[in-house]
């Protein structure tokens, strides 16, 4: 680990505990300051980074080539809009999908054939819904590391409420 890592004072440990399996860009440092010109810039950073390990997490877990093949926040959130669909039991169909995430029905289905192809996406009549093959090693793991950068987001936005509003 860097010495800016390390210097990090006992009440930092569980952010560095979460944050480092993401990587040390993703660790925050109390003395850097964003600018003073972004409104709510320290809240919007936190929640920045979440966005992003989010995503990078989603990334590892299946793997460079479906990355590579799909680099499109599209084709994500049509994926984890089905998986919730399926959680729910509810299959759905593609205008379903289309007018739930506010895009062209044409680039939902050509999302969902590409997902089809790759075989995380099964067609039930016409309606669609996630495949088994969701289900990735570790998967236990992986989702308590995505639970555990929530939460420490949310603790250190909740500091930055009680500490007396925006930090800019």
């Amino acid at each position: 680990m860097t010495m800016a890592l390390t210097q990090h004072h006992s009440n930092k440990t569980s952010e560095l505990s979460t944050w480092v399996v993401a990587g040390e860009e993703f660790v925050l440092l109390d003395t850097v300051q964003p600018p003073a010109r972004i409104a709510m810039a320290r809240e919007r950073l936190l929640l920045s980074r979440l966005y992003i390990g989010l995503i990078r997490s989603l990334n590892d877990d299946y793997g460079a080539d479906f990355v590579r093949q799909n680099d499109s926040a599209t084709f994500r959130t049509i994926g984890i809009y089905l998986f919730l669909r399926t959680a729910m039991c509810a299959p759905v169909r593609a205008s379903t999908v289309a007018q739930a995430l506010k895009l062209p029905r044409a680039t939902v289905l050509r999302r969902l054939e590409e997902m089809i192809k790759q075989g995380y996406v099964e067609r039930i009549g016409n309606a669609y819904r996630v495949t088994d093959k969701i289900n990735i090693p570790d998967l236990q793991q992986r989702l308590q590391q995505r639970i555990d950068m929530i939460l420490e987001t949310a603790r250190e936005l909740s500091r930055l409420r009680d500490a007396g509003g925006p930090a800019h």
